[in-house]
């Protein structure tokens, strides 16, 4: 025995919230198509009368057309009085009415009007009324009880007349007729319970869709949330470590005995350690809040020579050979961007290196600069390969022998990307790794350098804390800083490089009285957050003082987006924390020299 399958089987039954929305939807449908086909309801009549002429019909001709005008008005005034806030049972029953009423008055015309008429016009009646039939379908059976008082009328009449006037009827037009009424029920039926169907499963989609923006809300909460944690975290963490960056500098100045030079080398490597863990933790922060680009011409020499001293160290210590080989090229594109990727590279390839060297080598495809690292450390296992570049992922092997946070690949992979390139690794056990960085820089032409190859450059003394230019007048540096052993230390370094230092108190009174005892400044260096007042107060006030925009930094761990732009229109630069105290002065000598 077959059963038969309704289509709105396979789908989940709808809640009553549901069942609601499909009934104002069908309302809404079948009332505008209610409304734009009335004027067919008009003609339609009409369109007979030519047919009746032919006919001696006496009266009943006039009172049809009577009641088809009084149908007429009643289905406009139904139509006219629907509203789809009201109840949904009100609507369907004034739709179903309006709908039905005209039908009727058609439907009675087979036995008032066709009796009389001949085979051509019966034929012609029978085409009309399966053109109404049809057409009403297209409208109403979206509900099949709607279409049912449309079609149910209409056909009556004819079943009526087929009982009375057997022997009038042409058998195949009637018989097709019925056939083709029964189909279109049929049809009308279906056609309502797949529209329901496809309503079902919209409703379907559109939950699913929903649960999905909220998980993805979910999750950019979370991400959010760790964010602010790590900002947060690591800004607490990095102004002990930025007082401990500096103390162990002016250690260095210091004629240490040979034990104590051991102690202290071993000291600065670990806080070089703890220094890359909280610079990585920055970057994540930051690549997280927004990624701000800057891009601009810059020479690909002068990045590398900046870069690669303190690499050439790193890999003198380890009795590895750091090369690198690139042409003199001018590029166009983030050069602090590119920096970051290459110094995360450059301290994976090392870190991860035990004997042989590191090759590092730019080259041209299409046009755009393309960076390969490669190394012939110890390679990455296979599967570990698909979770290389997700945040503190650290290869099990890995963790026994080499420190760090599993950060340097996720940032590399988020710089690239977000800058329209892409990274390809290519590695093997025991022989070592390569990463490929296709970015999306120009390479826009030669430099007019005329220095030797990165690799060949000679090494500057990582330990030398002199400005970068010779100091001929001396530079009066105002220092605003809460930490008073961040304070004694800043004194004590830069005096002992000649600075005319103007330690500056962030109480407001104490701040004024200060000013009073500067003779000038010719650069200002402040910490952000000062209590009541930030750093940014403070530079303005000093700048307002002087009647001069004083080239001024911000040192700060503070990674917010609306921090970072106010400090770009304000035209102040900003360290990060923790940073040594090599690098602040190095960066203030570049800044007044």
């Amino acid at each position: 025995m077959s059963h038969h399958t309704d289509p709105s089987d396979q789908t989940e039954p709808l809640n009553p919230s549901q069942v609601q929305q499909v009934a104002l939807e069908k309302i809404s449908y079948m009332h505008g198509f209610a409304k734009s086909s009335t004027a067919a309801t008009i003609i339609a009549p009409l369109l007979c009368i030519p047919l009746f002429d032919t006919v001696d019909l006496g009266q009943r001709l006039n009172i049809w057309l009577g009641l088809m005008a009084v149908a007429v008005v009643i289905r406009i005034v139904l139509i006219s009085s629907i509203r789809l806030e009201d109840k949904v049972q009100t609507n369907f029953t004034k739709l179903n009415w309006s709908v039905g009423v005209v039908t009727t008055v058609w439907g009675i015309g087979w036995l008032m009007l066709v009796p009389e008429m001949d085979a051509v016009n019966y034929l012609i009646y029978q085409v009309i009324s399966l053109s109404i039939l049809f057409v009403g379908m297209v409208g109403y059976c979206v509900n099949w009880k709607t279409f049912y008082s449309f079609a149910l009328p209409l056909k009556v009449g004819e079943l009526l007349f087929i009982l009375i006037y057997i022997k009038l009827i042409i058998w195949p037009i009637a018989i097709a007729s019925l056939v083709n009424f029964y189909l279109a029920l049929k049809m009308g039926f279906f056609f309502s319970k797949s529209w329901e169907k496809s309503i079902s499963l919209r409703f379907k989609n559109e939950k699913l869709f929903d649960e999905l923006v909220q998980e993805r809300n979910v999750s950019v909460a979370a991400n959010i949330a760790k964010s602010e944690f790590i900002a947060t975290a690591s800004h607490d963490l990095r102004q002990p470590m930025q007082a401990i960056n500096i103390f162990i500098e002016l250690l260095n100045l210091n004629n240490l005995k040979e034990a104590e030079k051991s102690i202290f080398l071993k000291m600065r490597s670990s806080i070089t350690v703890l220094n890359k863990m909280f610079k990585n933790l920055l970057d994540i922060s930051k690549l997280d809040s927004k990624l701000d680009t800057a891009y601009a011409t810059f020479e690909l020499d002068n990045m590398l020579e900046d870069l690669l001293p303190s690499f050439q160290e790193l890999a003198a210590d380890k009795k590895l050979d750091l090369t690198c080989q690139h042409e003199h090229w001018l590029v166009h594109g983030d050069a602090n961007l590119l920096s970051q990727v290459l110094i995360n590279l450059l301290s994976n390839a090392i870190q991860y290196t035990s004997t042989g060297g590191v090759i590092v080598q730019f080259s041209n495809d299409d046009g755009k600069l393309v960076l390969t690292v490669e190394d012939t450390g110890c390679g990455i296992p296979e599967e570990d390969l698909p979770f290389i570049y997700k945040e503190f992922f650290r290869s099990q092997s890995s963790r026994p022998q080499h420190d760090g946070l599993g950060l340097g690949l996720s940032i590399v992979s988020r710089i690239v990307n977000r800058t329209g390139g892409f990274v390809s690794v290519r590695t093997e056990k025991d022989k070592g790794t390569a990463f490929c960085v296709h970015t999306n820089f120009d390479i826009t032409g030669l430099s007019d350098s005329t220095s030797q190859d990165t690799a060949d450059v000679v090494l500057s003394n990582a330990s030398s804390h002199a400005p970068a230019k010779p100091l001929v007048d001396v530079i009066h540096l105002g220092i605003i800083e809460n930490d008073n052993a961040l304070m004694y230390a800043y004194l004590e370094f830069f005096v002992s490089l000649g600075y005319a230092v103007h330690p500056i108190p962030h109480e407001e009174d104490a701040f004024k009285n200060a000013l009073m005892t500067i003779p000038k400044l010719d650069f200002i260096l402040c910490d952000y957050r000062l209590g009541d007042k930030d750093g940014i107060y403070f530079i303005e006030q000093l700048r307002e003082e002087f009647n001069q925009t004083i080239p001024a930094c911000i040192v700060t761990a503070d990674t917010a987006p609306q921090h970072l732009a106010l400090f770009k229109k304000l035209d102040i630069e900003v360290l990060y924390k923790p940073i040594d105290i090599a690098s602040i002065s190095k960066f203030i000598a570049s800044r007044i020299g």
